[in-house]
Order: C-alpha cells, then structure tokens, then sequence
C-alpha cells in the first residue's frame, strides 16, 4: 500500500484560496505615519441652538444692590381678631348652631358659646376657647374635673344635658388650670434663667442628699460598733459559764 502523503483540494486548487490584500496605508507611505484625531467632536448642541436651555431670569436678591428680605416672624391676626367673635356679632353670625348657652367660669374669666343637647362638653370647651387638662380621657384618672352644680364632673366623659328655656349651662374651671407656657427659645434670657435655676437647684439637692447620706452612714458604723459590743460581751459571758 503506497503510504505517501497525498496533495489535498486545497493545494491543487486556487477556488479555495484567501482572497488578496489590499495595501495597507501605513506601510505604503515613505516613512509617514497618520495618527488618529482624538480631538473633542461638537455635540448636537453646540452646533444647534433649538437643545441650548431657556435663560433664567435675574434672582431678585441678586438684582438688589445690597438689600435682603427677613421674613416676618410677628404673629399673625386670627380670623376672629379681624372679623370678631361670637361676642362682637353673635353666636348666629360666627357659624354656632345650638340651644343652651354655656358659660366657663375661672376666676373672672368667662367663656360663652352655644350648644346643643348631647355635645361632649369637651367639644364644647374647645369651641369657646376654654382650656381644660386631659391625661386618660377616660374619665378614670379625674384630671379634667369641673365643677357643674357644686358636683365634680368630668369634662371628656361629660355631655351636655337639657336645660330649661332662658338657662344657661354654668361651667365652673378650677383657677390652677391654666395653658402651661411654651418652651423658652435657645439662647434667651429665659433659657439662661430656668439654666440658672436648674443647676441651683442640682446643687442644693446634691449637698442635700450627701449630707443625708453621711448621716446615715454614721448611723450605721454606730449600729454595727454596737452589734460587735454585744456580740463580744455574748462571747466573755459563754466562756466565764463554761469555767465554773
């Protein structure tokens, strides 16, 4: 058997070649090479004004030579301090709907305003203005008691009952139930009173208490010198027995 290698297809035959090359560029040039552009491109708007963005106008701080706003801080007028109240145009006039007048008494400070059979008196207290204390709002707790027809009623249980024609609902609010006042500002001359007065106060209550704190520590090196005193005396006593 002849072993020799044989031509294959490809070898004898030019259909299956790789087509030519072209030139390259670089090497056709005498000695000169090209290099790449890697400058920036213009994009789309900078050659086209239809993308750029709208101009601002001017702040109005900034047109200002010099001059800044503040913002008011003064407090504003309420709707019934520029109209008036249910005690300038009446009860009717201000929206109240109603048939018992009710009156809130505390001290000479009196309230009134207009409700109908069945109103929460808490309701009722919060329209004419009165300020009332709640903790539970269950009526368990007794912070908000007032005091109707000499009894003690609670205002978030209580509601308000019938009353003859021409009555009113009479009210009376204990005098130690006022608003409490709103936290000082930071910085204030209130702030740097109720500090003042504060570390006056840890002050007292630490000399306070360490000189308690001495007493009772004598009191008690006193009781364990006497317990030894007993315990020793005890113990002569035993031994002088156990001689005899």
């Amino acid at each position: 058997k002849d072993w020799s290698k044989r031509e294959t297809l490809a070898v004898g035959c030019t259909g299956f070649a790789p087509p030519a090359r072209a030139p390259c560029a670089k090497r056709a040039g005498a000695g000169t090479v090209s290099m790449k552009d890697w400058s920036k491109r213009e994009t789309l708007a900078v050659g086209c004004t239809g993308f750029a963005p709208p101009a601002r106008a001017p702040c109005a701080k900034r047109a200002g030579a010099g001059t800044v706003s503040m913002k008011d801080w003064s407090k504003r007028e309420t709707l019934a301090e520029k109209v008036g109240g249910m005690s300038d145009q009446g009860f009717q006039a201000v929206g109240l709907i109603g048939t018992i007048p009710v009156e809130f008494r505390q001290n000479e400070d009196v309230r009134t305003t207009m409700a109908i059979v069945g109103q929460p008196l808490s309701e009722v207290a919060a329209q004419a203005g009165q300020f009332v204390k709640y903790k539970c709002g269950k009526g368990e707790c007794g912070t908000c008691e007032v005091r109707i027809d000499g009894q003690w009623v609670r205002t978030c249980t209580a509601k308000v009952p019938p009353m003859p024609s021409g009555d009113a609902f009479v009210v009376n609010v204990r005098a130690s139930m006022v608003k409490p006042k709103g936290a000082s500002r930071f910085f204030s001359f209130r702030s740097f009173l109720d500090g003042f007065r504060n570390n006056v106060l840890g002050m007292v209550g630490f000399v306070t208490e360490g000189r308690k704190s001495d007493k009772a520590f004598n009191e008690r090196l006193e009781n364990e010198k006497r317990i030894i005193e007993i315990a020793a005396a005890k113990r002569a006593a035993k031994k002088t027995a156990d001689v005899q």
